[in-house]
């Protein structure tokens, strides 16, 4: 290893001297500015953001307008025909001359289409032109939405998507996830469309992406295997990293926060006179320097967190020179991202992105009720993590209308950890893609790419199973690789209908020893490969500006290293492998339609999804005694957590979102987003047998607190979310946001047979003097079954380029739990505040007058 990383380190000083010589070297041409903004012709205080910009004499240099409706362009050419198009409102064309001047600045009205469309504008800033024309549910995060909640972790960032949730880490799409401990996600999350999860768990890694320079956040529901690949069986979310626009710009950004004591003030795990914080700052600067674009960002968080050490309740209170505060996590990030513009259709660069985080994870609460933000003896796990990945790339534009892509990322993680977990990995990720338009053919889209992926994992918590402890601690590798295709094609004179179809092949190996392709179970190989395929169609009926939309697609998740390998003990609990765990499959099939409206001085949209997915060998993450007599003597040290194939399984459900903008008087704007999401993910074959013992076969009927309706374990069915946002003389704002979410019907029924107050224990648990985290829980299900609603509040002053906002959330700070012995955050208040510079101008430019209308 350590002849690889010299190698890898002297590799990486050449390239980065090679690149230096390049920049000092090279010629430049000096490009024309085309610059402005778009605004609605009626409404010319209303600007449109994500205008599509298109150059006649360069259509492969086309770009879009940003979140406040500003544009910049750079040609090559003298003179240019410019369309500027956005979707409901009339095409417009400029002839732009730039024989007076190579920079000109001209803002642009754009007029709705039709009468009905002079009453709907689409709603500012909240989902992106490509939305409206997607065969599959799509949802955007936009970064003015990520600054005003102070955002600073993936994880935090879909509070307004609907259907999705981040519960204990796990992303959950449309209930196609239950509790699995972070491992082996269902949705793939990217950077910039290449995987940021850890490749031995399946984990994603939040902390890790850029906050602070995210253009949007993208949020595809359904399966998405064909685009993405195996972690994508329900959904993928791909956040997009911002280039330099314009004139060079710096942003800092400065927070502190602090947390509320519980409303039971009994429950509170730090003692009256300290006060638990979390505080940060990043700083990102942009800039182009001719033909290369750089971007440079870092960033600082601390969080004390919420949760108590591992001390009695009564020892803490008793005597507070005992507290010791628990850091949650304190972490340093570092983020680079470069783009060079070797020709006008050719670039290339190399991002990367550094982390260093010490940090926290409590598994299981101490108890129900005065331990409820306390962690369980043996249960909190300390880790230092390093973290980085580089991605060099490369993409050349033809000029008969095709490209080709090459995105590259090597991605390394060593994580330090106590309870003997330990781990480090490494991924070397590939993806080329093609893509061409066939004019001949109907303006035919072809899209097809090849993409290769191979990771290496060695740490004591993937140990699999072992002899004994002088058997050596072998390496685990996995190895993915894959072909994909897809044809999108426009129909009718107004090419208002659109129909795609793509197949991807994919396949898989993991193994402990190389030169075998095929499954061998003496070697501890295992391979599979699988198709998949994807269907979608939308229409379009112009004149009342209604999208219907269609899909179909197959998903295919193979188990991660950590679902079959995962070996450790927290809190008295083991965490156990199954080396024999297939993977999974699926097919979904979702109806939308999506349509404008207006209702007096509200202007916005409504879109209804109905969504069916079928999943075959579903991967299920359960409690159970699954210890042998010969392993462990006491019954009640048995017990822990192992990954199941259960059997067929299906989600049906809706997805309901209704939002848009309005106005009261003329100086007062509103914003307006509610989603709704049912899911009812049901058991197809509830006697179907996944693991037996010495004396019992386990099948959903004996496992499961809940029985009715057939329900999955660890689903929240029923998630409502709302947004409400005011601006006032477009210097003052607040808003007000609320999540709606139902209690998780079934869990695991030992939770309940662990519980020593529960009336289903049995009597060596009753009698027993040690406590367990699972004490008191089925009574805290029963008296908390009505569901949780939390609520958050935001509000800011914007002068000039200085923003100061305070941020509540979970204002009436509720106690409240998602998943069994892991509560939530109580009240957290945060006071940001935001500077913006952009170079040329001054540090605080005044305030343009504002004038009534």
């Amino acid at each position: 290893m350590t002849s690889f990383y010299y190698q890898f380190q002297k590799s990486i000083k050449s390239l980065f001297i090679i690149f230096l010589v390049i920049i000092s070297t090279q010629a430049y041409t000096q490009p024309y500015i085309l610059k402005g903004c778009i605004y609605d012709a009626d409404d010319k205080k209303m600007t449109l953001p994500l205008t599509n910009i298109v150059p006649l004499c360069d259509k492969n240099k086309g770009t879009a307008s940003d979140d406040e409706g500003k544009y910049y362009l750079e040609l090559n050419s003298i003179e240019c025909d410019v369309d500027f198009l956005f979707l409901g409102y009339q095409k417009q064309t400029k002839k732009i001359s730039f024989k007076g001047s190579k920079i000109i600045t001209l803002d642009i009205y754009l007029k709705a289409d039709n009468t009905m469309l002079s009453e709907i504008k689409v709603t500012e800033k909240r989902y992106d032109l490509k939305k409206d024309e997607s065969t599959s549910s799509v949802s955007y995060v936009s970064q003015r939405k990520l600054e005003e909640s102070n955002i600073t972790t993936l994880n935090n960032a879909f509070d307004q998507v609907g259907g999705l949730i981040v519960v204990d880490n796990e992303p959950q799409m449309r209930g196609g996830s239950g509790f699995s401990s972070g491992l082996g996600s269902r949705v793939m999350i990217m950077m910039d469309e290449m995987p940021v999860l850890r490749v031995d768990a399946g984990r994603p890694a939040w902390n890790l992406i850029p906050m602070e320079n995210v253009e949007q956040i993208e949020v595809l529901k359904g399966a998405a295997s064909v685009l993405y690949g195996s972690s994508a069986i329900t959904g993928a979310i791909n956040v997009r990293t911002a280039y330099p626009k314009g004139k060079p710009s710096t942003k800092a950004v400065l927070y502190n926060g602090f947390y509320s004591r519980p409303k039971a003030d009994y429950r509170c795990s730090w003692p009256e006179g300290t006060i638990p914080l979390t505080y940060g700052a990043s700083l990102t600067h942009a800039r182009k320097i001719r033909k290369f674009d750089l971007v440079l960002s870092a960033e600082y968080a601390k969080d004390d967190g919420f949760v108590g050490q591992e001390l009695s309740v009564d020892s803490t209170l008793k005597n507070p020179d005992a507290y010791q505060k628990i850091m949650k996590e304190e972490r340093i990030r570092f983020n680079l991202g470069t783009r060079y513009r070797i020709k006008d259709n050719m670039f290339a660069g190399i991002n990367g992105n550094l982390l260093y985080s010490h940090h926290h994870m409590t598994h299981f609460w101490l108890s129900a009720d005065s331990g409820m933000y306390r962690t369980y003896p043996g249960s909190l796990t300390e880790i230092k993590d390093l973290m980085f990945f580089v991605d060099p790339y490369f993409k050349y534009y033809t000029k008969n209308e095709s490209s080709h892509s090459l995105k590259t990322r090597f991605m390394y993680s060593d994580n330090w950890a106590t309870n003997n977990q330990d781990s480090k990995s490494e991924m070397y990720y590939l993806d080329y893609q093609f893509s061409k338009k066939f004019k001949k053919a109907g303006d035919l889209q072809l899209f097809a790419g090849v993409v290769g992926q191979f990771a290496r994992s060695q740490g004591n918590v993937f140990a699999g199973v072992r002899k004994d402890s002088t058997q050596p601690l072998l390496p685990k590798y996995a190895a993915n690789g894959a072909l994909y295709t897809q044809l999108e094609k426009r129909f009718l004179k107004k090419k208002n209908l659109i129909v795609l179809g793509g197949a991807r092949y994919e396949y898989f190996q993991i193994f402990e020893t190389f030169g075998h392709f095929t499954k061998d179970s003496a070697s501890g190989n295992y391979v599979e490969a699988k198709p998949v395929f994807r269907a979608g169609v939308n229409y379009n009926i112009v004149p009342t500006f209604t999208f219907f939309r269609a899909s179909f697609g197959m998903g295919y998740r193979f188990p991660s290293i950590g679902e079959r390998y995962l070996t450790t003990k927290v809190g008295n609990y083991g965490f156990y492998p199954n080396p024999d765990l297939k993977s999974e499959t699926s097919w979904n099939v979702e109806l939308g339609i999506q349509q404008m409206f207006k209702l007096l001085n509200f202007k916005g949209f409504i879109d209804v999804a109905g969504y069916y997915q079928r999943y075959n060998n579903y991967v299920e993450f359960f409690l159970g005694p699954w210890l042998t007599r010969e392993q462990e003597l006491n019954p009640l040290k048995r017990y822990g957590f192992k990954f199941f194939n259960t059997g067929p399984a299906r989600i049906a459900g809706v997805d309901l979102s209704v939002g848009g903008e309005g106005k009261m008087g003329k100086q007062v704007k509103y914003t307006l987003l509610i989603n709704y999401a049912y899911s009812n993910p049901k058991v197809l074959d509830t006697g179907f047998v996944f693991t037996e013992t010495a004396t019992k076969a386990y099948t959903y009927i004996n496992t499961s607190s809940d029985t009715n309706g057939q329900i999955m374990k660890y689903r929240i069915e029923h998630i409502l979310k709302a947004d409400l946002d005011f601006k006032f003389f477009d210097m003052f704002s607040i808003g007000v946001s609320t999540q709606f979410y139902s209690l998780m019907k079934n869990v695991d029924k030992f939770f309940y047979e662990l519980d020593r107050y529960s009336s289903i224990a049995p009597r060596n648990v009753r009698n027993s003097n040690a406590p367990f985290p699972f004490d008191g829980l089925e009574n805290y299900r029963l008296t908390h079954d009505k569901g949780t609603w939390v609520f958050a509040l935001r509000a800011g002053v914007e002068v000039s380029n200085v923003k100061f906002s305070v941020i509540v959330n979970n204002l009436f700070n509720k106690e409240y739990s998602l998943r069994p012995m892991c509560p939530e955050s109580p009240r957290v208040t945060i006071l940001q505040l935001v500077y913006k510079y952009t170079e040329g101008e001054p540090f605080f430019p005044k305030r343009k007058n504002q004038h009534n209308i």
